[in-house]
C-alpha cells in the first residue's frame, strides 16, 4: 500500500516536470518575464540632477542623514538609479494607491482639493520653506470636524502593516517627514494614513506636536542650515562614514563623494528622532 502511494506521487511529480517542458516549448517565460521587468528599469539609468532644496522624504533614509550627501547634491552629480525591477514596480504600485486613496477622499469631502500642474483636480499640495531651503508634496489637508490636519499616506505589505497596527506606533521615517511638513505649515495636528497593500485595509495614526518633536523637529532645521551654509561658502563636509558603511554603499552619488576630496569641515550626521518621544 506504501509502496503504491509512492509510486503514485512520483508519477504525479514526473507529469508535472513534463507539462512544464512542454510549455517551455512554446516560448521561453522567463525570457518573457525578464523583458517585462526591463520596463522597470530601463528608464531609470544614470542622470546629472542638481538638488535645490532639501527633500522631506529623502532627509529621513540612509544617505539623507549625510551632511557631504547634500553638499554634493547642491553641486550637482551623477546620481546612480541602481533599483530592480521589484523595487520599481513596488513603488509604482504606492503611487497608484496614493491616487486612489486620495480620490476616495475628495470623494468623500474629507480633504481640500487642489489643481496641480496638469489641471487636474488632487488633495497633493506643494510645502515650501526658504530657510532652510525645503521643499515637498503633501499628500492632504484634511478637513475634520472643523480643523484642518496634515495628512500623509504610507502604502506597505501585509507584515509590516500588522505591526504597526499592534504597535500603534509609526515608522520613524514616516512621522519625521509628516512632523516636517506640519511645523512648515504651522499644524499641531497630522495624520499618518497607513494601507495594508495585501487587503487594502486602513489604519490612521494621529500625530499631535510635543515638546519632544518641536526639539527635534528646531535641531533639524538649525542641522539643514548648516549644512547648507557650508555649501554656500563651498567648504566641503569630511566624510562621517566609511566606503564599505550601510548609508555609503546605498548612496546615489558615491562615485561623485568618492572623487570630492578629503573635505574641511567636519559636520556631524544628522541624529535620529528617538522613538521615545
Amino acid at each position: 500500500m506504501t509502496k503504491s502511494l509512492l509510486q503514485q506521487v512520483m508519477l504525479k511529480e514526473s507529469e508535472k516536470k513534463q507539462a512544464k517542458i512542454d510549455q517551455d516549448n512554446i516560448f521561453d517565460s522567463d525570457a518573457m518575464i525578464e523583458k517585462i521587468n526591463l520596463g522597470y528599469t530601463i528608464l531609470r539609468g544614470p542622470k546629472h540632477t542638481q538638488k535645490k532644496t532639501f527633500a522631506p522624504s529623502t532627509i529621513v533614509y540612509g544617505h539623507g542623514e549625510c551632511p557631504r550627501y547634500w553638499y554634493l547634491a547642491f553641486n550637482g552629480a551623477t546620481f546612480e538609479d541602481n533599483t530592480d525591477a521589484y523595487s520599481a514596480a513596488n513603488m509604482t504600485a504606492g503611487t497608484l494607491s496614493h491616487d486612489r486613496i486620495q480620490s476616495a477622499m475628495m470623494n468623500s469631502g474629507i480633504a481640500k482639493t487642489y489643481i496641480n500642474d496638469k489641471n487636474e483636480k488632487t488633495t497633493e499640495f506643494k510645502v515650501i520653506h526658504n530657510d532652510p531651503p525645503i521643499f515637498g508634496y503633501g499628500d492632504a489637508m484634511l478637513d475634520w470636524e472643523g480643523e484642518e490636519i496634515v495628512g500623509e499616506i504610507k502604502t506597505m505589505m501585509s507584515e509590516a502593516y500588522e505591526y504597526r497596527k499592534k504597535t500603534n506606533k509609526p515608522k520613524t521615517g514616516h512621522l519625521v517627514q509628516l512632523l516636517i511638513y506640519m511645523k512648515i505649515l504651522g499644524k499641531s495636528k497630522g495624520a499618518l494614513i497607513y494601507e495594508n497593500k495585501n487587503n487594502h485595509d486602513l489604519m490612521i495614526i494621529p500625530v499631535e506636536v510635543n515638546d519632544g518633536y518641536i526639539k527635534w523637529i528646531n535641531y533639524a532645521f538649525d542641522w539643514m542650515r548648516e549644512v547648507r551654509k557650508a555649501w554656500e561658502d563651498q567648504t566641503l563636509p569630511t566624510k562621517n562614514y566609511r566606503n564599505n558603511s550601510k548609508v555609503c554603499k546605498s548612496c546615489p552619488i558615491k562615485a561623485a563623494c568618492s572623487d570630492a576630496g578629503t573635505g574641511v569641515i567636519k559636520i556631524a550626521s544628522l541624529e535620529e528622532l528617538s522613538e521615545t518621544l
